[in-house]
């Protein structure tokens, strides 16, 4: 694949806040994650309820893949609008 100058341009624009809106959104997932834990560890936290915090975690973890893809997906479009050639 030749990457294009304009092609580099573009995929770096939406990389950049795609990786901003990513840093936000783990940023706001763990104080979340956080601050029910401490709640929670205050309380006398059940197993049942450590394995939930855990399954919280892996929804962190694909929240962030889910804000890449967008990102990504987003440039491939703007690269369309700019009528760049997707196959070189």
């Amino acid at each position: 694949m030749v990457v294009v100058p304009e092609r580099l341009r573009i995929i770096k624009l939406h990389w950049s806040w795609a990786n901003g809106l990513t840093l936000l959104s783990q940023l706001i997932a763990f104080m979340l994650f956080g601050a029910v834990f401490l709640l929670f560890e205050q309380e006398g936290m059940s197993v049942d309820e450590r394995n939930g915090a855990f399954v919280f975690l892996g929804v962190m973890v694909l929240i962030a893949v889910v804000w890449q893809a967008i990102g990504l997906g987003i440039a491939r479009l703007h690269m369309i609008v700019k009528g760049l050639d997707l196959e070189n």
